[in-house]
């Protein structure tokens, strides 16, 4: 019978590092497991890392979380991503609203707020999945307001996005 004491070498703990990693262990020195940080202010990105900061900061009852973004996007181009957020603000009986630029839409033109309204966003299956995603669902304690800008070229487009947590 041996009865040395074990002493595991460097390379015998990075390899049970290494194990734990690959078989997703939270304990491992080496977790995937990232923590999101609730920040008031997010800059939109189309990727997937973008819904993971707005669902902890959404999830989170931060009174208020404003998206601002790198791209031009016009009322009319709305990115997916951001209309399931919208669809699953109005499933939660919340309320989208379009805020046009300051002194550009008078009496005499009505229809162009209206217009950046129904194109906004499609609410057809992106509101059921929306609905169903519990990721989207923190956004239905809030109301939307999209906010408008005229650019340098004399274009509208979107300047911000606000979610602003509803009143119980």
């Amino acid at each position: 019978m041996n009865t040395r004491p074990f002493h595991p070498s460097p390379v015998w703990a990075l390899l049970v590092a290494f194990a734990m990693f690959s078989a997703g262990c939270a304990n491992s020195p080496l977790s995937k497991e990232t923590t999101v940080v609730a920040k008031p202010q997010l800059q939109f990105i189309d990727l997937q890392g973008f819904d993971r900061d707005l669902a902890g900061s959404l999830g989170t009852s931060l009174p208020k979380v404003e998206i601002t973004f790198y791209d031009r996007i016009t009322p009319s181009a709305l990115p997916e991503r951001l209309q399931k957020w919208m669809a699953s603000v109005e499933s939660g009986g919340g309320t989208v609203k379009i805020t046009p630029p300051p002194s550009t839409v008078t009496a005499k033109n009505p229809f162009l707020l209206i217009s950046a309204a129904s194109t906004l966003w499609s609410a057809n299956k992106m509101a059921k999945e929306a609905s169903t995603n519990a990721q989207f669902r923190v956004a239905q304690g809030y109301d939307a307001d999209v906010l408008l800008k005229v650019d340098d070229s004399g274009n509208t487009v979107v300047d911000k996005l606000i979610f602003s947590q509803r009143k119980k």
